[in-house]
């Protein structure tokens, strides 16, 4: 957020303190229009956008990772069950059915694991229940001890039986676990785009992802944005002789974009609108003032 607040601040200041000496006028008089004036301030902001698109898929998840670590860790010291640990988690794979209670990253352990193995009218045939599953080895894979397992059949009861120990087999490995029910700002799109195929070949609904995955292409633009915003506001002094007007009417347009954003992705992530829509709305809102208000600026007065 900070590149966009800096750009907005640079472009009104520069432009109005420009404005305010009567420099553009002199310019404009001179034949210049006013997109040509702006043309290095749109061409910055946009390549500063770009830039956020970057750093969004190299910088920003590796340190908002290690943001909510420093949070849990070391200042709320939640270190009690493993920094990446999970509860209560679910998923799929084929036709069988995977849960467990707990997730512990410390000695990549599963804890009250069970497996539902179903058929094609999805009946459950058989259920295994472990205390523990822990991960050997990426050869040998999981390990389940203290195993019950309970066959099912149409027109007889309930089989179990008892063991110490049961190898599982299943593809996943301990990292595929630190990432159930992850926090969409430490991933990048990439990442993010791969967790939410995961999660649908798992039978995971995961509409509430999909505004987050397009924010991350439409929220950096933000930066071009708010040039765009602040320009008409900037060119105030030289009419009103007013900077401080300009200034506080660009931040609070400038902040409006953040707010009607965060409101969007909140009602994409709540399935009410298409997250298509969620992400791009405060975009293309903001960007069609933005147009209007520049279109107002070039007109003679």
């Amino acid at each position: 957020l900070m590149i966009p607040v800096a750009t907005l601040v640079s472009t009104l200041f520069t432009i109005g303190i420009m404005s305010k000496n009567s420099e553009i006028t002199a310019m404009r008089a001179a034949g210049v229009t006013l997109f040509w004036l702006a043309r290095p301030i749109f061409i910055s902001a946009f390549i500063f956008s770009v830039l956020s698109i970057i750093a969004n898929e190299t910088i920003v998840p590796s340190a908002q990772q290690a943001v909510r670590e420093i949070y849990n860790i070391d200042i709320r010291k939640k270190d009690v069950k493993g920094s990446y640990s999970q509860e209560d988690f679910w998923w799929r794979s084929g036709d069988s059915f995977y849960a467990a209670n707990l997730f512990d990253s410390r000695n990549n352990t599963l804890y009250g694991f069970s497996e539902f193995k179903i058929d094609k009218d999805f009946h459950v045939n058989k259920r295994t229940d472990a205390a523990s599953v822990e991960f050997l080895n990426p050869t040998y894979k999981w390990s389940m001890i203290d195993v019950t397992e309970y066959e099912f059949q149409p027109d007889a009861p309930p089989k179990s039986r008892k063991r110490l120990k049961l190898p599982l087999t299943i593809s996943d490995q301990p990292k595929d676990f630190f990432n159930v029910n992850t926090d969409p700002d430490t991933m990048s799109f990439f990442q993010l785009s791969e967790f939410i195929k995961k999660q649908e070949s798992n039978g995971l609904s995961v509409k509430s992802y999909l505004a987050d995955l397009y924010a991350k292409v439409s929220f950096p633009f933000v930066t071009f944005i708010v040039s765009l915003i602040a320009l008409p506001f900037a060119l105030t002094p030289a009419r009103s002789g007013s900077l401080a007007f300009s200034f506080l009417s660009g931040i609070v347009i400038g902040f409006s974009y953040y707010a009607v954003h965060s409101f969007s992705i909140s009602l994409g992530r709540a399935e009410f609108w298409p997250p298509l829509l969620a992400a791009w709305m405060a975009t293309i809102l903001l960007g069609a003032i933005g147009a209007i208000l520049n279109l107002g600026a070039e007109s003679p007065h």
